[in-house]
């Protein structure tokens, strides 16, 4: 829960809107997290115009299910959706799991991203086997779902430089100079 510290009177006049969808979503935009609002479904027309797309520098949705453990709720399972992002590809997804014994789990959201990436593969329904991407082996050795959280299961992916460079190349903005000859000139001052 969030608290107040101060408040102050703004001099200008601004429309404040109250918009709210029927569904349970989150948006996190420039830093700020906003519950149920934006009318996330209505893509073309954001309320109020785009301003708020436009100005945002990230805009990530979020969306939330359930983690059970046979019937009993375990914790949630979170999806983030990239809509709009500086520093991660757009329309990138990623799941999260957060139980609420033990949290946020360190190999969280991996086992689809290495499917995708074909760092893991379902040799039958139910099981999961790592395969070795510098040669393309197989494991034959089969894992539940439940039994990939470990590092048995990560670390020899986890540590290929191949899975690294597709990480990279699926999620990563563009960085670098325009082009090779630019450079930073600095005010003699500095």
């Amino acid at each position: 829960m969030m608290k107040i510290k101060s408040i102050e009177r703004n001099k200008f006049k601004t429309t404040v809107y109250d918009i709210e969808t029927p569904t349970h979503d989150y948006i996190l935009s420039n830093g700020v997290i906003s519950h149920n609002t934006q009318e996330i479904y209505a893509k073309p027309v954001l309320s109020g115009g785009t301003g708020i797309m436009l100005a945002s520098d990230l805009v990530w949705l979020i969306g939330r299910s359930q983690e059970k453990d046979g019937t009993e709720l375990a914790g949630y399972n979170f999806t983030i959706k990239i809509e709009k992002s500086r520093y991660v590809r757009e329309k990138s997804s990623i799941p999260i799991t957060v139980k609420f014994e033990g949290g946020v789990s360190k190999y969280t959201g991996m086992l689809d991203i290495a499917i995708e990436l074909g760092a893991v593969v379902k040799p039958s329904n139910g099981w999961f086997s790592p395969v070795d991407m510098t040669t393309g082996e197989i494991s034959t050795k089969k894992f539940r779902r439940a039994d990939t959280d470990t590092p048995e299961f990560w670390d020899r992916i986890l540590n290929n430089q191949v899975f690294k460079d597709k990480v990279a190349k699926r999620f990563k903005v563009a960085n670098g100079s325009i082009s090779e000859s630019s450079t930073i000139i600095e005010d003699e001052d500095d």
